[in-house]
């Protein structure tokens, strides 16, 4: 998804410590979010974030390993968290969302409690909970929920960003389901010695980067909270580094970390 250009950072320890200053900067703005709000649409928001957060760290990881059909596994995870936060904003549906997904884990953990060959193995606490969830559950059934994920294809098209899903989301698939030649790299990887091995392409990596700052950008726009400015020229800043290597994130996020806890990141909205 990203341009590949002569000066694009391809080396790993660069692209270390640019995920690094991106982690911390993640966090920032969810304790942000943390101090300024408490509502369910908000925590929803933030949760997201933090999710795409901790997959891009980890697609790092297997990268780093060696693995880059892995990475591109969870790159496909990834980009299914920014569509889904994308869909649920332009639709105002994160009510909806929140009571399907306590539906559907209170309907799994059931069908493992009621398992002849599982529910006498499940811990007592996990008993518990379910029964303290059953009256809402049976609530929400009486109400019905109707909301349905969105389909990753049409988001993007929605998006202006069919090439998310053609170069991104559906490429990832063929990754996802076994293919006849997929193990080629894995069996290289573990019969040779590890110093041949050269890291696979980074692109991944970029591509990875691109949709969590994609991807945090749509929380702060979905969000009731009015965000500084320099908030998002830092994101601006992290794309900008993924076309030509330029490292002004860093001094923008110096100038962030210099200021705060003064500094408030952003401001609930005026009534």
């Amino acid at each position: 998804m990203t341009a590949r250009t002569s000066s694009a950072p391809d080396d790993p320890k660069v692209l270390a410590q640019a995920l690094e200053t991106f982690r911390v900067f993640c966090g920032l703005v969810l304790l942000s979010y943390a101090k300024h709000t408490n509502a369910p649409r908000e925590v929803t928001i933030g949760h997201l974030m933090a999710r795409g957060m901790a997959c891009l760290d980890n697609i790092f990881r297997v990268w780093s390993a060696g693995s880059e059909q892995d990475a591109w596994i969870l790159h496909r995870a990834l980009l299914d968290r920014l569509f889904h936060l994308h869909a649920l904003a332009e639709r105002d549906e994160f009510a909806a969302f929140e009571e399907f997904s306590f539906m559907a884990l209170y309907e799994a953990r059931h069908q493992l409690l009621s398992s002849p060959e599982m529910r006498d193995k499940v811990p007592t606490s996990l008993r518990q909970l379910q029964e303290s969830h059953k009256e809402r559950y049976d609530e929400l059934r009486r109400k019905g929920v109707k909301w349905r994920r969105p389909k990753a294809e049409d988001v993007a098209k929605a998006m202006g960003m069919s090439f998310l899903y053609h170069f991104g989301y559906d490429f990832a698939s063929t990754q996802v389901h076994p293919m006849a030649r997929d193990g080629e790299a894995d069996f290289d990887r573990l019969t040779s010695p590890p110093h041949v091995l050269p890291l696979p392409d980074a692109t991944v990596i970029h591509n990875s980067i691109l949709a969590q700052s994609m991807l945090v950008q749509e929380g702060l726009n979905a969000s009731c909270l009015r965000w500084r400015a320099v908030v998002y020229r830092f994101l601006e800043e992290i794309r900008a580094f993924l076309y030509d290597g330029n490292l002004q994130f860093n001094t923008t996020f110096y100038a962030i970390g210099k200021a705060v806890p003064g500094l408030e990141l952003c401001e609930k909205p005026t009534e």
